[in-house]
């Protein structure tokens, strides 16, 4: 049904040109009336109507003064509805652009020769639309192939550099020395959820892309896309680390929801020439194939270190539990494919995480201690030595460059 709005300061115009014709048989719905131009807006503002009947002589806000400031609102087919005596104003309403004009009083043939108009050409515009917006859809998503197809290209080392600064300029991409490439990387041989669930390669690699994508659509423009072997490739304007940290968490939180399902991710922000990301990105890919052939357990348990290092009380026992495994068994594993003991895992989860608040003043080193797990500021700050080689307050104070 079209929409209909009838705005004449006389009811009895607006009585009768509501009853002059079966609208609905015409489909078209009266949706709304008003009695003067100011009211006339708040009912178009709220009822989005099709068509409208306006009165070129209403108070407050005369007919012209009205379709002029609807025009830049909201796009209709206008009928101003004048008399003999306003003839002069109807001809500057057809400067407005406006449909069609009828003089009163109305008789109700010329109005029905007019309305049989008026649906034509509300159906002509319609169509029109839906045009518009699927060549637009069209267009977009050649965009984004050609989008695609370059960066493929590129991370495949099959551009020179002068060539991706050109393409970068032409396709208008927000990649520059402040951005973060990411590689994502689901690891089909984990299942983290209560119900097993099994997902073909290319269902998987869409959903995932499309997790991504939702929950980063918040934090600035990014490129998101999917290469050749299955990776998800980022690049993020997102260049503090603890920002992107948290981002990434919940990106690996929702896998788990959704697909049930660990990913995992390497990055670095682009900061020594993002011209040259192609290099990076096969960096980063042996970083993911590093990480993808560690054992699920190890993952798993890496996993859930990285989420409850704040824990003082995090022990051997409690991730082992959460792994379903022996504390025995899982410090095996830890020494053999990681090369580290739990203690020491944890340690350097912690003091990475320590790093990232010091660039936060605000924080004092005994809430950063906190912060990361540690009861003790002086146990925290022979950790942080070990691992950075200079205290919390040296470091704070740039001693150590």
């Amino acid at each position: 049904m079209w929409k209909l709005v009838i705005a004449d300061d006389e009811p009895r115009i607006r009585r009768g040109l509501m009853q002059v014709l079966p609208w609905e048989e015409l489909g078209i719905e009266v949706v709304g009336e008003a009695e003067d131009g100011i009211e006339a807006l708040e009912v178009a503002r709220s009822t989005k109507p099709d068509l409208l009947f306006v009165d070129i002589n209403m108070p407050f806000l005369d007919g012209l003064a009205f379709v002029e400031q609807l025009q830049l609102e909201h796009k209709c087919l206008v009928v101003v509805i004048t008399g003999y005596d306003e003839f002069t104003y109807a001809q500057k309403a057809v400067k407005l652009s406006v449909f069609d004009y009828i003089l009163k009083p109305v008789v109700k043939s010329q109005l029905k020769e007019l309305i049989d108009r008026a649906v034509i050409e509300l159906e002509k515009n319609k169509i029109k639309e839906e045009f518009q917006a699927f060549t637009s859809k069209q267009l977009q998503n050649n965009s984004l192939l050609i989008r695609d197809n370059f960066l493929r290209r590129w991370m495949s080392g099959l551009w020179e550099p002068g060539e991706v600064e050109e393409n970068i300029e032409y396709l208008k991409l927000p990649i520059n020395a402040s951005t973060r490439l990411a590689v994502f990387k689901v690891v089909q041989s984990t299942n983290v959820g209560t119900v097993k669930k099994e997902w073909g390669k290319d269902l998987l690699e869409f959903a995932s892309r499309n997790i991504i994508e939702d929950i980063l659509s918040d934090s600035g423009e990014h490129v998101v896309m999917e290469d050749e072997r299955g990776y998800i490739v980022i690049f993020s304007p997102i260049a503090d680390e603890s920002e992107w940290i948290e981002q990434c968490m919940a990106i690996q939180t929702k896998f788990e929801e959704i697909l049930a399902r660990m990913v995992i991710y390497s990055d670095k922000v682009l900061s020594d020439g993002f011209l040259h990301a192609d290099r990076v990105y096969n960096e980063l890919v042996k970083g993911i194939n590093a990480k993808g052939s560690l054992s699920p357990v190890v993952l798993l348990a890496k996993k859930f270190v990285e989420q409850a290092y704040a824990m003082p009380s995090l022990s051997l026992q409690e991730v082992a539990d959460q792994v379903r495994v022996s504390p025995t068994y899982l410090s095996k594993l830890l020494k053999k494919e990681i090369g580290a003991s739990f203690i020491d895992y944890l340690t350097d989860v912690r003091i990475k995480h320590a790093v990232l608040l010091m660039n936060d003043t605000s924080y004092k080193v005994y809430e950063i201690a906190e912060k990361v797990g540690y009861n003790s500021q002086h146990y925290f700050s022979n950790a942080f030595k070990k691992k950075t080689g200079v205290s919390p307050n040296s470091y704070r104070k740039g001693s150590w460059t």
